[in-house]
Order: structure tokens, then sequence, then C-alpha cells
């Protein structure tokens, strides 16, 4: 499934993975040059082929009980691509193509507490393949993936420790995530990741009953927007939601609730 292109490349997952562009507060996502993938299994190799460069733990901050991360360098015809959060089951110089398992994907001491595994991938200069900016910019494919969410009521259908998963009860047509604005995809983490994207130029978003204006304009067709707001479950306040891309259902993060539960949604704006 191609999700992506970058530099005139295709980025290719499997139809069952799920990802992100903007749901992350890790800097390169906010300019539009990560992508983010939730691999059902290990993660996999997202470009036609390519040569293990680099392979390398950093360390992750200390406020984090886990203090490690793996970083792996591809080379990817003249360009580097970055992946973060798996650990390698490659040699150096192993030459790799389209779908080749790449490695195990593992909790990162970069993660917030509710966050599940996933790799990071950026493709970048070769020159500055390890800064946080500077990756090349990403044109997401605007795909019909999953069916869109009809009004405010969802069902909680599966509670963890840090997080519980929502299913609407009203759907229509599909799209690339569940939350739309006429018809443009939504994807974001809100409030809690200070930010939220709209694929579109748009200089509004109506989210669950407000309207917010978007800030920024990237060139890749996305319009980024404030989160001045606040979410509330069943009139209990909670720390956000989450949107992803080929996900149908919304993570909800904070708040008390057991599955089967039905919960209204609704932002109010501070």
């Amino acid at each position: 499934m191609r999700i992506a292109k970058i530099n005139e490349l295709n980025f290719e997952i499997p139809k069952d993975a799920w990802f992100s562009f903007f749901n992350s507060p890790y800097p390169a996502h906010k300019f539009g040059t990560a992508i983010d993938v939730y691999f059902s299994g290990k993660a996999l190799f997202p470009f036609e082929e390519g040569k293990v460069l680099e392979i390398r733990k950093v360390r992750t901050p200390q406020y984090v009980p886990i203090r490690e991360d793996y970083l792996t360098i591809f080379q990817v015809e003249g360009f580097c691509l970055k992946v973060l959060h798996v650990k390698p089951s490659l040699k150096l110089e192993e030459k790799i193509y389209l779908g080749d398992e790449i490695g195990e994907l593992v909790v990162s001491g970069f993660f917030r507490p509710w966050s599940d595994k996933h790799a990071h991938f950026e493709l970048r200069d070769c020159k500055d393949r390890y800064r946080a900016r500077g990756g090349f910019l990403i044109h997401p494919k605007i795909l019909k993936l999953v069916p869109t969410t009809r009004g405010n009521e969802f069902e909680v259908v599966e509670k963890t420790e840090h997080y519980y998963w929502l299913k609407p009860l009203k759907r229509g047509e599909k799209n690339l995530t569940p939350s739309t604005f006429n018809r443009s995809p939504v994807e974001g983490g809100l409030p809690h990741y200070h930010y939220g994207a709209v694929f579109g130029k748009l200089r509004e978003v109506e989210l669950f009953g407000i309207k917010v204006p978007t800030v920024q304009g990237l060139l890749n067709d996305v319009s980024l927007f404030g989160v001045d707001f606040q979410i509330f479950a069943n009139e209990q306040k909670v720390k956000g939601i989450g949107i992803y891309c080929n996900q149908e259902k919304i993570k909800l993060i904070g708040g008390e609730f057991e599955v089967g539960d039905v919960l209204k949604i609704k932002f109010l704006k501070k």
C-alpha cells in the first residue's frame, strides 16, 4: 500500500498497518517530514531497495525508565533513511528490498506512556542524517481506508493500562482517518501534542462542535491547527484523543471507563 511520496520515491507499507504523519510531539512530524508506522508484526522496509549504513544504540531522557533506543540508517538511492524504535536484525552493508524485515518494534524511552510500538521513518540528506529537523517533506496520499465518524457517540471496545480504544456508533463513507471536516481527514493527538493537522488547504476545521482556525500551512497541502480546547467524555475531563491513519478506532487518554460504556465526546474552548 503506497501511503506517501518523498522526493519522488514511493513509501509503501502493508495494508494491515496503521500509521500517522502528525500524531507525535517529535519535531519532525510537525514539519511534515516523518512517518510513524504501527506494524502488526516486525518492521518492514518501505522503499524499493536500500543498504544498511549504520546501526547504533541511543540514550533517551533521564526521566524515562527505559534509557535506550535504536537508530538505523539506510542508504536509499542518494539519500539516507533514518529509522528509530526498531531493534535491527540486519548487518552493516546488507542490501534490503521492499517488504523485507528490518527488525523488531521496541518500547522506546522517547515514548509517552500511551504510545504503541511503532517504527519512525525520515528520509534525509546523508550529510545531515541525525537531527530532529531537516528531513525531506512528505506528501501523503489521501486514501479511502476506514469509515468516518458521524456524531459524537462512541463505545469503549478496549481498555489498556494507559488508554482506551473507542469505536464510533455511527459511521460514514471511508477516508484516510475516522475524523474529517468537509471530507478532509483530520489527524493528531488532541490536545496533548499541542497541535493537529487537516489534510487540505483550509482556514479552519470543525471538531466535535467547535471551530478552530488553522495556524500554519505546509507545502504538502496540509494545514496545522492549534488546540486551545479541552476534551470531555461523559462530562469527565480527559487528557486527549488520538486520531490515526488507517485506524478506524479513536484512542482516548484519561478518564475512568469500562468496556461497553457509551461515551459522548465534547470539545470545549478554554
